[in-house]
């Protein structure tokens, strides 16, 4: 077997001549290669019949499956498929992740969808959510006005039954001023966990959301304690990540722009991620 480039239009094409290997191997050859490398398009050069197998592979792996037959051999294209698009602007939290989901579900190996919309935050909640549905974020960014993500469908691996230390600690907060003690606990155990070395992602969620919109824990002081704003401002200087619920801002007309410094909105994809992460151990007020 040999290999090496074809130069076509300025770019390079893998070739591989596997004239020896025959069917079901040359199968096998193709699945490897596409498995183990980055190119979009190559060229297999096989003895006559040698391919059979090669479009289920191609299917399998999104890639399109052309064969040009001669007396001597059979000579195989296989490309990378063209990317589908999915414009998720104007869809609400969960919208947009669901619709991501249920196109993915279609998708075969190897093919790629690029998501685009209006709103950074879908678009950073779905990047941080696909790798855990069976895709790989190829590329993000801005484009023409939206941000976008460029996902490829992967073969999602099996989850690992081994135990995983839990370095992590995820303090979710629902009740919000309303009830200041479990407001001031969302901080002190972050605080606490900190300074044990632990990473932190702080979620609020419901009338939790309210502890970031700017100046409503000014509000609330405890005898004990600085105010809560000043707690809060604290905990994410010394580390911690704040994520304020999307839907449940949206419920009570809460923007970016009216949260705290250091406070991100995110989607259900980022809190159902980080639930689903072992390596959490979650804390709930």
């Amino acid at each position: 077997m040999h290999s090496g480039h074809l130069r076509k239009n300025g770019d390079s094409m893998k070739v591989v001549k596997a004239h020896g290997i025959k069917a079901p191997n040359s199968a096998i050859l193709a699945e490897n290669i596409i498995k183990n490398s980055e190119d979009d398009e190559f060229i297999l050069m096989l003895s006559k019949g040698s391919d059979n197998g090669l479009e289920r592979v191609a299917k399998k792996y999104g890639f399109t499956f052309e064969v040009e037959n001669s007396e001597k051999e059979v000579v195989v294209r296989l490309t990378k498929a063209e990317v589908k698009e999915l414009d998720v602007t104007g869809e609400t939290c969960p919208g947009p992740i669901m619709l991501v989901g249920d196109k993915l579900r279609s998708m075969v190996i190897g093919e790629r969808l690029k998501v685009a919309s209006k709103s950074s935050e879908a678009v950073e909640d779905i990047a941080v959510a696909i790798p855990g549905m069976g895709g790989k974020v190829l590329d993000q960014g801005t484009e023409n006005g939206k941000d976008y993500v460029v996902i490829e469908r992967i073969e999602k691996k099996p989850t690992s039954t081994a135990a995983v230390d839990r370095d992590k600690v995820l303090v979710v907060q629902s009740n919000g001023t309303g009830n200041a003690e479990r407001a001031y606990a969302t901080f002190i155990f972050a605080k606490a966990a900190l300074s044990m070395g632990k990473e932190v992602t702080i979620f609020l969620l419901m009338d939790g959301v309210s502890i970031a919109r700017r100046g409503n824990a000014k509000t609330v002081k405890h005898p004990s304690f600085d105010r809560l704003d000043q707690v809060m401002a604290e905990t994410i200087q010394k580390g911690a990540q704040m994520y304020v619920c999307e839907l449940s801002a949206n419920f009570r007309g809460i923007k970016q722009t009216d949260l705290v410094e250091g406070a991100k909105l995110a989607g259900a994809a980022t809190y159902i991620t980080l639930l689903s992460d072992p390596s959490y151990a979650v804390v709930n007020f």
